[in-house]
């Protein structure tokens, strides 16, 4: 079984290779995030041979986990892997045969398909699950990488950093910290800013070397 790091490495090579090779394979995409053996020829089949106590029906879905959507007695069903900030790694959802990181709450409304909950354990063992009550903490030693520091990145560490940073001074993220520098992290960064006395470029809410710096990060130039 993979480790949560390993198992979302696994997802974004998967998205960054843009091979449409996982057409209707959803079970077999998720599983393969987190390295299990096969279980269930598919999503529907899979969750419902997790024992009860496996089976969770909480959302969002926490990171490290699967989850599904669909009915019971009918229907193929449909597994994601979940990831940080209430987001999933899905098949097919924005484009055929590939993966892309969505929403975990965008099934219903897309696909009609009703959110049945995520698995904490499968036949293989036990999944990658990252608690809620786990203490926040700093990735790659606190770096801040220019190059991954932008409005509208994604799946940033660097993002995550700074996100745990303004959570550190009070900040409020619904969903946590995500890695996704949007409207949201602008906005928490421009207060940070202007609260320090600057104000015009130095708080448009993008946060360079000076407002890392302040927050404790270590800023990295590339």
């Amino acid at each position: 079984m993979r480790t949560y790091a390993q198992a979302k490495e696994f997802a974004q090579q998967q998205h960054r290779s843009g091979a449409p090779r996982w057409l209707n394979m959803c079970q077999m995409f998720s599983r393969q995030c987190v390295g299990a053996a096969p279980w269930g020829v598919s999503a529907r089949e899979a969750f419902n041979r997790i024992p009860s106590e496996d089976r969770h029906p909480t959302s969002p879905p926490p990171p490290g986990s699967i989850a599904y959507y669909g009915y019971r007695d009918h229907g193929f069903g449909h597994a994601v892997f979940a990831v940080n900030g209430g987001f999933v790694w899905s098949n097919d959802i924005l484009r055929r045969g590939q993966i892309d990181r969505v929403r975990w709450d965008v099934f219903p409304a897309r696909w009609r398909l009703p959110y049945r909950g995520w698995i904490s354990a499968c036949p293989a063992g036990e999944l990658p699950v990252q608690r809620g009550d786990e203490p926040l903490a700093y990735r790659q030693g606190r770096r801040v990488y220019s190059s991954r520091m932008r409005f509208a990145q994604d799946d940033s560490d660097s993002v995550w950093n700074l996100q745990v940073a303004l959570l550190a001074r009070g900040f409020e993220f619904e969903n946590g910290p995500t890695g996704y520098y949007g409207v949201h992290t602008r906005r928490c960064v421009a207060i940070f800013q202007r609260r320090r006395g600057w104000s015009g470029a130095d708080a448009d809410g993008i946060a360079g070397p000076g407002t890392v710096g302040a927050l404790g990060l270590l800023w990295v130039p590339e």
